[in-house]
């Protein structure tokens, strides 16, 4: 056990993957350089290695999560959308380095059903984000700091506000803040006979968007990029843009003005959680632990902001389904090092990635590939042609099923309910603002991405493929609905 690599797991939640500034993507000032400060997580590739088409599996909460924690599809684990049933799983990450002996901990967000399931972590202290649920223990702990006067939305923004503003407390308050010093503290008392594995999971930069002052003074003032908008957005949701759209509205024209300040505060909640890594990555330096650590960065999926009046996440888009994923290497692992990957990868192959890192066998289960099998030849033939993610339709919007398909270069997204393509080439249109369905030019690509489509859905139960070809269904998925519906931080 003495050879083997800690192991430090960042995740923040509904993170875009081009809000990372060393992601190729990223907004850019009227300088050309990126307008997201995030120097910390940068760094990562200079030991490591970024990859700038990762995908989440299942672009919300749950479903995401499951798939990360087991190495699986989301049809595989029963989610191939928005979920409430126990977790009860053969086999989780965290699970198989405990039982190879490593010290398992999560401080921050895990979101398992019902709360407190360990899935394997030997101690977690939570902050699930709930309505004042009492097994919270960031939730208790500010109720303890104020004598019950206040709470983390008593600023009085929902979960799920697109409304910005800056944090109401002390900075010390603030959610990121309480995630890192628990981790500090884990290190500080961990058992230094044993490897650790450290999940260090960050509630934000999902909604609220209520960054400290000094990290909304960062970006308000600044001029922030407009969200990109698609020649097919009429098409596909054009009567569902409401006259009076509700604070937490899935899709909404909003002045630009709300859509700056929105904009200005997702990053400024950003560059808040980097600068507090820092305190991680230098608590790991003093105790001479951080060349022994492998590092990744990651998020489980992310955020429209704005994007084709869309807001929130479960949808195909780049701004929803794409996610950062960075790693920082040991310096006893050989590997290339200052590799940005374009190949198509995706949360279920984090397991299979990490139990090689700590060199603990990969149980059958288990549908991902190891990542360091692309760090040492990303142009290996025999990876994965596309990537395949999904998200069932539920009650907040019964037509926004969706099904997608992703090559590295072309997206190709189906929406099973209503039937509707579309084909997008990412090298060209990053931002998904001309659909390619009715090109000529593009007609291979598109019965490519719909004969692959029909290969994935095959033999579904939800009726997705019937005589050869795509088949629309209305079919909401058992135990499929809002995810809003059981907490009101999916």
């Amino acid at each position: 056990m003495a050879n083997r690599p800690n192991i430090l797991f960042i995740m923040t939640d509904q993170h875009r993957g081009d809000c990372i500034g060393a992601d190729p993507d990223s907004p850019r000032d009227s300088d050309g350089r990126p307008l997201v400060h995030t120097p910390n997580i940068d760094n990562l590739i200079q030991k490591g290695a970024m990859f700038t088409r990762a995908y989440t599996p299942s672009p919300s909460c749950i479903p995401a999560r499951r798939s990360l924690l087991t190495g699986q599809t989301p049809f595989t684990n029963g989610a191939p959308g928005w979920v409430t049933t126990p977790w009860e799983f053969e086999h989780t990450l965290p699970q198989e380095l405990r039982d190879a002996g490593y010290q398992t901990k999560l401080t921050g967000k895990i979101h398992s059903i019902p709360i407190r399931n360990h899935v394997g972590f030997e101690d977690m202290e939570q902050h699930e984000a709930l309505f004042a649920h009492p097994d919270d223990d960031y939730t208790r702990w500010l109720e303890q700091e104020s004598d019950g006067l206040f709470d983390e939305l008593s600023h009085g923004l929902g979960r799920n506000a697109w409304d910005p503003r800056p944090w109401h407390l002390e900075e010390h308050h603030h959610p990121t803040n309480w995630t890192t010093r628990r981790a500090l503290e884990f290190l500080d008392q961990r058992d230094d006979s044993r490897p650790f594995f450290l999940n260090l999971s960050y509630v934000r930069p999902h909604t609220p968007f209520d960054p400290p002052q000094v990290y909304w003074d960062m970006y308000v003032d600044r001029e922030t990029p407009d969200p990109y908008m698609g020649d097919w957005v009429d098409d596909e949701h054009g009567e569902k843009i409401p006259d009076y759209p509700a604070i937490d509205a899935w899709v909404a024209d909003l002045p630009p003005t709300i859509v700056h300040r929105a904009r200005a505060a997702y990053y400024g909640l950003i560059t808040h959680i980097d600068h507090q890594i820092k305190r991680v990555f230098d608590k790991l330096m003093m105790m001479g632990e951080l060349e022994n650590t492998f590092i990744v960065f990651l998020s489980d999926h992310g955020e429209m902001l704005g994007d084709h009046y869309m807001w929130r996440k479960t949808y195909a888009y780049e701004g929803s389904a794409r996610v950062p994923l960075l790693m920082r290497f040991p310096e006893s692992m050989e590997l290339p090092r200052k590799q940005l990957i374009d190949r198509p990868v995706g949360l279920e192959d984090v397991m299979p990635t990490l139990l090689s890192v700590a060199d603990v066998d990969v149980p059958e289960t288990v549908e991902g590939e190891s990542l360091l099998n692309l760090v040492d030849d990303p142009d290996r033939e025999d990876w994965r042609e596309w990537y395949h993610g999904e998200h069932a339709a539920g009650s907040y919007d019964p037509e926004n099923g969706t099904q997608y398909l992703i090559d590295g270069r072309f997206k190709y997204v189906w929406n099973p309910v209503t039937g509707s393509e579309l084909l997008f080439d990412l090298d060209e249109d990053p931002g998904e603002e001309r659909d390619l369905t009715n090109d000529g030019a593009y007609e291979a690509d598109i019965k490519r991405g719909r004969e692959t489509m029909v290969e994935r859905l095959s033999g579904r139960p939800e009726g997705f493929v019937e005589n050869g070809e795509l088949s629309p269904t209305d079919t909401v998925p058992d135990d499929v609905g809002d995810p809003d519906d059981c907490e009101s931080n999916s």
